[in-house]
């Protein structure tokens, strides 16, 4: 019950295609992406976050799933985040500090309306990104959010690391669990999200001749080379109306680094 009255404004950047046969609908999605560091070949932090609203001005209805897709070539396989996994029945009953700090992925927050009375509410929840058990060899990402007001509620959902096909390499996805703004009222609707996977802020732990010794792990790996007219990311929301957006950006090519 927990889970079904927390944040759904946590829906960070992930999840699964709209349903099929969505309604036309006035809804409105943008989308944002970077890295940092802005370097070919170098271990980055990928930040994301988009935006949702209708055509009249309004917030949008309740989310249910969401797809982000990012650039081919993003190299997975040296990074050393998620060098120890969270599960998500110790996330949900003590939040993040049950978990590993090695589990630990980036974090971010989220904007959503809450529709009380004849007004409107607004709160920014916590959200951490994690790493969870594995599902049929792919990564899972488990997504925490703390809200304290004026929904005060915790939440654990998670999103798999799936293929893409085409100019994107990979996708996260995942269903997003509804958010009811008071018991038997309506649920929340999201405005908006930002997050980041990688090592910006993260400190790891590993034991070297008996003690704990702190560093930065290493993040993803922008491609070596960029392709004609940057990186690409996607992102497909469904909502629980039926109807759907979507939404895409660039992240330009960084500016050629002069040979000395």
């Amino acid at each position: 019950m927990r889970a079904k009255r927390a944040l759904g404004a946590l829906a960070l950047a992930l999840c699964a295609a709209p349903p099929a046969g969505a309604a036309a609908a006035s809804e409105r999605a943008t989308l944002h992406a970077s890295f940092s560091p802005d370097r070919l070949g170098a271990s980055t932090t990928i930040s994301f976050g988009f935006q949702l609203s209708t055509a009249e001005g309004l917030a949008p209805p309740p989310l249910s799933s969401l797809d982000l897709r990012l650039p081919a070539g993003i190299d997975f396989a040296t990074t050393t985040l998620g060098l120890a996994i969270c599960q998500p029945a110790a996330l949900q009953a003590k939040g993040p500090g049950g978990c590993p700090a090695n589990s630990r992925l980036g974090s971010g927050s989220a904007l959503v309306e809450v529709p009380f009375g004849a007004g409107s509410g607004h709160e920014v929840p916590e959200i951490q990104a994690l790493m969870g058990p594995p599902h049929d060899g792919n990564d899972v990402v488990l997504f925490y959010a703390n809200g304290q007001s004026p929904v005060i509620a915790q939440l654990v959902f998670s999103a798999e690391l799936l293929p893409a096909f085409g100019a994107f390499g990979s996708q996260l996805a995942a269903q997003v669990p509804a958010v009811a703004s008071v018991p038997g009222g309506p649920d929340v609707s999201l405005v908006s999200v930002r997050s980041t996977i990688g090592p910006s802020r993260l400190t790891y732990y590993r034991r070297s001749h008996g003690r704990l010794v702190a560093f930065h792990p290493r993040g993803v790996s922008v491609p070596e080379r960029c392709p004609r007219g940057g990186f690409p990311f996607s992102a497909q929301f469904g909502f629980q109306d039926g109807s759907s957006a979507g939404a895409s950006t660039t992240v330009p090519c960084p500016p050629r680094r002069r040979r000395r």
